[in-house]
């Protein structure tokens, strides 16, 4: 018995033993073959503001050409577009803005306890200042009423003298801005049916070929909500849009807003008849979604010939300005009205005339304006001064008739035009 016992236990022994030396081999070889761990690559992170160009017919062709590559390709273009969005601008014709190509940025690791610097404006130019001075005149009429005579008329004048003569003396000043704006108040067109001619006390009729009076003269844009351009109906304001079109001239009003790039500065316009604000409203608000820097608004209202501005217009041109209008001009009343800065804004509550064949040429109120130029300085996308100059002149150049062709004012007569319009802003401080 004790032998069989014996052996049991070398038999366990050896058992044991191998055991060992079997799991030795084993655990070694794990040690040895087993890989060491590699991260994983941080997937790329993609910013695109516009969506990445539809395949080409060649791109297509390409693919049939290499049907291996057809899925990583179709794989790789879905991955693209779900780290992309789209931005697209609708029109009011219904046609597609043109997309700029694709701004692509990538997104390096960072310092999740560092904060990000702030994104500039995407119209700003680092911290460097951007200028822009505007000249804006008031009401301009291409035209003298429909029941004048030729002789005297401003169509005889533009006969006479050709398109560069009624802006000769200041066109200068125009052309030393870097945007000029006035407030186009007439139709212009060639139409020659009476069944356009609105039911009016008074109708002013210029033609297509007069908007060289205003290329020539430094005119970059013009109003148009005002109390004249539907004078020939709908047709002569379409006539007037398209004439305007041709040649190159911006405008605004009746629902339309205008916006221009001026020296790297993102500017919009919008215009309104009377005191309403539901129309400026839309507007600033289109501007802001559209990433406009600098937003001017044109009124045209009050009350003729009065020299102080009413509580309406008062009313109207701080709500402008209350919803982020940076500039508001009014015009209709035919005279000189006061200036006011209101939070650092300027609202000039009318401008007067600028050419103008419907006032008595004896009235000096109606025949003494100014060109107003209004200068901003902008820094990133901020506006950091902004002021204004009344530049005094004299809607004619002939003190004994109404020649079409306003004069700076000088001496003593530039001091009372600057002397009246400081005693009616007194009236808005």
């Amino acid at each position: 018995m004790n032998k069989i016992k014996k052996a049991v236990k070398i038999c366990l022994c050896f058992a044991a033993v191998f055991a060992g030396v079997l799991l030795c081999f084993l655990i070694g070889d794990i040690f040895m073959d087993a890989p060491v761990p590699v991260p994983e690559p941080e997937s790329e992170q993609i910013i695109s503001s516009k969506t990445t160009e539809p395949a080409t017919s060649a791109t297509r062709a390409e693919t049939a050409e290499n049907p291996d590559s057809a899925s990583e390709e179709a794989q790789e273009t879905q991955e693209a577009q779900e780290t992309q969005e789209t931005e697209k601008l609708d029109l009011d014709d219904g046609q597609e803005a043109n997309l700029e190509e694709p701004i692509v940025e990538e997104i390096k690791e960072e310092d999740p306890g560092v904060p990000k610097p702030p994104k500039p404006p995407r119209y700003a130019t680092g911290t460097d200042l951007r200028e822009i001075v505007f000249s804006m005149v008031g009401d301009t009429t291409l035209a003298s009423e429909s029941r004048k005579a030729y002789s005297g008329s401003f169509a005889e004048y533009y006969d006479l003298y050709g398109p560069g003569y009624f802006f000769e003396n200041v066109a200068h000043i125009f052309k030393g801005s870097d945007y000029v704006v006035a407030n186009l108040e007439c139709a212009l067109t060639d139409n020659q049916d009476p069944s356009i001619k609105k039911a009016a006390p008074y109708n002013y009729k210029g033609y297509a070929k007069y908007t060289g009076i205003l290329t020539s003269g430094g005119v970059d844009a013009v109003n148009l909500s005002n109390n004249h351009t539907y004078d020939y109906s709908q047709t002569g304001y379409n006539d007037t849009v398209a004439a305007l079109e041709s040649a190159k001239i911006g405008y605004f009003g009746n629902g339309t807003v205008l916006v221009e790039e001026i020296n790297g500065i993102k500017t919009g316009f919008v215009s309104s008849v009377g005191y309403g604000t539901s129309a400026i409203k839309q507007g600033l608000e289109y501007m802001e979604a559209n990433g406009v820097e600098l937003k001017i608004v044109t009124f045209h209202w009050g009350n003729m010939d009065e020299r102080i501005a009413n509580a309406s217009q008062v009313a109207s041109a701080r709500y402008a300005i209350d919803n982020g209008a940076d500039l508001v001009i009014g015009h209709h009343p035919h005279v000189l009205q006061g200036i006011e800065r209101y939070k650092d804004r300027y609202i000039a509550y009318s401008i007067g005339n600028f050419i103008f064949d419907g006032n008595v040429i004896s009235d000096i109120e109606n025949r003494t304006s100014v060109i107003l130029q209004a200068k901003f300085v902008l820094q990133g996308g901020e506006v950091v001064d902004c002021g204004i100059e009344a530049i005094p002149i004299l809607t004619t150049s002939n003190p004994s008739k109404n020649n079409f062709k306003p004069i700076l004012a000088e001496g003593d007569q530039k001091k009372a035009i600057l002397d009246k319009i400081e005693a009616r802003s007194a009236a808005h401080r």
